[in-house]
């Protein structure tokens, strides 16, 4: 039929379709189109229309800022694990006057629905989700789920496209906050955008309007919650922001919330209660038993009614006595008053207009309040709130319109009972400075954080790669802490352990250091403060950003802060930083140093805590024996820009003496084995045996083992340790070595971390091994995949630090390695030709491309200065913008080096080309 929606999707095909948001998540979108085509031509050829299901996916991408919270967009649409308050999982260490529950905040507090209408046709109106609960199928049944979502979810960005074949517009949307490398003050802003983009596919115009509702959890706790609402509008935005004026004792929850929408005919109700801005509550009884609704009046008009009440009428008492029109019009300000009015209308026109229609309109009123705000006429219930736009689309027209989100909840608290707050205070007074930030920035920000999202899965890698280090940066978003004085950490787990936890920071601070690299040097700033007399460094922080536990028993982590120091320090070329850290570097090696025993250059006693902390080692664990040689590598350079020449030289011996050890005590012939104490030899294989050659390979210093050795450990490791399906285990024991306690079948000797499988993975990479990397990889992909957390790595508590090791994945794809004081870049990938990539340092970013005879860099932001490159392609020449540069070329080994006779600046937009 002329102007209908498309018919052709049989029901069998629906059923089919109902299931892809599942499968498909995570997925780029012409590989989920693929697999939907696919399913959809079998479920065509099936004798019955039967379901597939598949996991439902319980993660989703974060939105929100830096420090400030985040709420989840998943594939059903919802929004989940709102972790916008100073409560629950994101901020569990709480004074004691502040533990109270938190409010019902769940995947539906916030919603938008779609509302079409062809012509003459009947109106549409679709929940824009695929969740089970919430649809009132008693009173509402044609307020309907659309019929699936494809999701696509590339952090910050995640984009659903709604599949309902029986609209006749094409509606998706793009949620993201503005997540910009090197741009920490945009990131840390507390809200996300919300844009749709609606496409009528149909041969008349469509109405369209789009309605988001949102719940109002402010002052949760308070005796009298005393919210206000307001809407302001400027120019094509309008601001719906939710306040309140409470005091109470908790005050976690009291701050203010709001939406924005720009674009189209904007209405609004700017308070209400829940039942009538949800499944409505049955009210009254003299007009019978309806059930008032928001979505009444959206489906018929298309609008909402844009009444002025902005404060609760739940203390209201209306006199039938004396039905005057001021109490009518008093009424009137709130929709769900409103609603009656038109209910009566309806029946009797001009009723209104006598004393009786009056008196029997104030009379019903009453009993709804009764109803709706029961015995509490502090209003507690009542807050919520909708936003609205509405646009004509002509045939084959597109329009977008755009919602925001923002919140501020300043009152953050310690355990101590110290208020900390957020960073974010800084740059916003409120919830609607929020939403004006986004709105008028919208333009920059959003461009910025989209070519962020689409860089990171430029590649022609296997998709398991972007997804694993664009995937793991949703931990850097949703477990973050930023107080108001600056202080900054992540979580080891959320609202698990404490925060920045050095064993877990070496780990996983790669990309904190390639895209903020002024929180990464804050976290380790934070951390050297409590560093104890004795040269230890401390474990994590707990339970705030100015307590540490009593972790200092580990030794592991003396070593890695070293070479986290030296690493910052050549991807950023501060100088001053390093100074800082120079004192702490000397005591943490001194106090390393005091562990060997026979002076051999080992550890060899009190090595048994580390951060595989419920597995014990003993004499000179490999694990913490090849941490040791990184150090000593990572001090020596350290040293020698510091001008310290006689520590420089005395750290350079002691690793050469280490390594001599290292391979003479450990090695078995196959791998280093796990630890040797005198007498006795466990020949376990542990996966991170050569933990601190992994590190320090990774920011470009040498490794002192033998090559072959290196080589012969990883591809044992391969062999022994992993399998698709059991993933890379912590350590396993060939079935030709003996076995032995404590190692052999402990938790975590057996375990799956992923923050572990993704660094092993790219070792071996960065050694050549890519197709054992890559099935490492693969493995952890279908593991969690399967699971429906593709972006929540579990170790102890969900979202682990450990797994932002993931971004190790992206440097070593590259062979990536900046030397920032040197004004050097080493560029030596182990992928065959052609490889696409991104790149990031700490001061810009962009793309990368490798040819078998040519190497272009691209910057498409931020500033880099070169005086060399070293590069696997056999270059001579080199060309910025096209236009030649005087390069001399040396050979290094199997490289090329190209040293420039000026040093060259990238900037966005030009192009490093070096070529044969």
């Amino acid at each position: 039929m002329e102007g209908t929606p498309k018919q052709g999707m049989t029901r069998r095909k629906f059923v089919e379709g109902a299931a892809v948001a599942a499968v498909t998540a995570g997925l780029p979108a012409k590989a989920a189109s693929a697999r939907r085509g696919k399913r959809s031509a079998a479920a065509a050829e099936s004798a019955s229309p039967g379901i597939r299901h598949a996991v439902h996916h319980a993660s989703g991408i974060p939105l929100g800022g830096i420090g400030a919270g985040t709420i989840e967009i998943r594939p059903d649409g919802g929004f989940h694990d709102w972790l916008i308050f100073n409560l629950g999982a994101w901020a569990p260490q709480q004074p004691e006057h502040e533990r109270v529950g938190g409010p019902d905040m769940g995947p539906d507090a916030l919603a938008f629905f779609l509302r079409t209408q062809a012509g003459a046709e009947e109106p549409r109106v679709r929940r824009l989700s695929a969740m089970t609960d919430g649809n009132d199928l008693y009173s509402r049944g044609w307020a309907r789920n659309v019929q699936a979502i494809d999701y696509d979810g590339r952090f910050p960005v995640a984009r659903l496209s709604y599949v309902d074949d029986t609209l006749p517009i094409e509606a998706s949307a793009a949620f993201y906050a503005p997540f910009i490398p090197h741009d920490a003050d945009v990131s840390m802003t507390p809200g996300f955008y919300a844009v749709f983009t609606l496409k009528n596919t149909s041969n008349q115009t469509v109405e369209v309007s789009l309605l988001g509702r949102l719940r109002n959890p402010l002052a949760w706790s308070a005796g009298d919650r005393k919210r206000a609402n307001a809407i302001r509008q400027d120019g094509d935005t309008t601001f719906l922001t939710m306040r309140t004026t409470a005091e109470s004792e908790h005050k976690s929850t009291l701050g203010s919330l709001g939406l924005s929408v720009t674009g189209g005919q904007a209405s609004w109700i700017l308070g209400e209660f829940p039942e009538y801005l949800g499944n409505a509550a049955w009210l009254g009884g003299r007009f019978g038993r309806p059930t008032p609704s928001y979505l009444n009046g959206f489906r018929a008009e298309g609008r909402l009614p844009s009444l002025p009440g902005d404060v609760s009428p739940a203390r209201m008492a209306f006199d039938p006595a004396h039905a005057t029109q001021e109490a009518v019009d008093i009424a009137l300000r709130y929709p769900v008053f409103d609603d009656l009015r038109q209910r009566m209308e309806r029946v009797q026109p001009g009723w209104l207009s006598t004393d009786e229609g009056r008196s029997a309109f104030l009379n019903e009123a009453n009993q709804y309040l009764n109803e709706l705000a029961g015995d509490d006429r502090n209003g507690q219930g009542w807050g919520d709130a909708a936003l609205c736009s509405s646009v004509k689309l002509a045939p084959g027209e597109t329009r977008e319109v755009v919602f925001t989100l923002g919140w501020h909840f300043p009152h953050h608290f310690s355990e101590q009972g110290a208020e900390m707050g957020h960073r974010y205070e800084s740059r916003f007074a409120d919830a609607e400075e929020v939403n004006r930030a986004l709105a008028t920035n919208a333009a920059d920000w959003r461009s910025r954080a989209e070519a962020f999202a689409d860089a990171l899965w430029d590649t022609n890698l296997p998709d398991s790669m972007p997804l694993a280090w664009s995937g793991q940066l949703s931990t850097l978003a949703k477990c973050t802490w930023w107080t108001r004085d600056g202080r900054f950490a992540v979580w080891e787990g959320l609202g698990c352990c404490g925060f920045h936890t050095t064993d877990i920071t070496y780990q996983g601070s790669f990309n904190i250091l390639a895209l903020f690299p002024e929180l990464q040097k804050a976290q380790m700033r934070m951390g050297a403060e409590f560093q104890r007399d004795d040269g230890r460094v401390h474990h994590f922080f707990t339970p705030d950003l100015f307590h540490v536990d009593n972790g200092f028993d580990r030794v592991d982590m003396n070593p890695q802060f070293v070479m986290l120091a030296a690493r910052d320090y050549l991807w950023t070329g501060d100088k001053d930083y390093l100074r800082v850290l120079w004192p702490h570097v000397r005591r943490a090696m001194a106090s390393t140093d005091l562990l060997d025993a026979d002076r051999d250059g080992l550890p060899d006693h009190d090595t048994r805590r580390n951060t595989y902390d419920a597995w014990d080692f003993s004499g000179i664990p490999a694990y913490i024996a090849s941490l040791w040689l990184g150090a000593l590598a990572a001090a020596e350079r350290i040293a020698t820009e510091l001008g310290e020449t006689a520590d420089a030289a005395r750290f350079r011996a002691a690793l050469e003496k280490g390594a001599k050890s290292f391979d003479e005590k450990l090695w078995n012939g196959e791998y280093y084995s796990l630890l040797v104490d005198g007498a006795r030899r466990d020949e376990c294989c542990m996966s991170d045996q050569l933990s601190g050659q992994w590190f320090t390979s990774l920011m470009g210093l040498p490794v002192p083992l033998p090559l072959d050795r290196v080589l012969g450990a990883l591809k044992a490791v391969a062999k022994h340790n992993f399998s698709p399906e059991s993933g890379l285990v912590n350590a396993a024991y060939p079935a030709n070595r003996a076995a032995h306690f404590p190692t052999y079948g402990n938790l975590q000797a057996t375990a799956n971390w992923t923050g572990i499988e993704y660094a092993i993975a790219s070792m071996m990479m960065d050694f050549g091994l890519t197709e054992q990397g890559l099935a490492v990889v693969e493995s952890v992909d279908d593991r969690y995949r399967r699971a429906g957390r593709l972006w929540n790595h579990v170790e102890c508590g969900d979202h682990y630090y450990r797994a932002m090791s993931s971004w190790a994945l992206l440097l070593a794809a590259a062979g990536f390695k900046v030397d920032v004081p040197a004004a050097s870049l080493t560029v030596t990938p182990p992928f065959a030709p052609p490889l696409r990539a991104p790149w990031f340092a700490s001061a810009a970013w962009g793309t990368l491309n490798v040819g078998r005879r040519s190497l272009e860099l691209r910057c498409q932001s931020g500033e880099m200065t070169l005086k060399s490159i070293r590069t696997s392609v056999r270059a001579r020449s080199a060309a910025v913008g096209g236009q030649p540069v005087s390069a001399t070329a040396t050979k290094e080994g199997s490289l090329t080096v190209l040293t420039f006779a000026e040093p060259i600046v990238l900037r966005a937009g030009a192009v490093l080309k070096v070529s044969a």
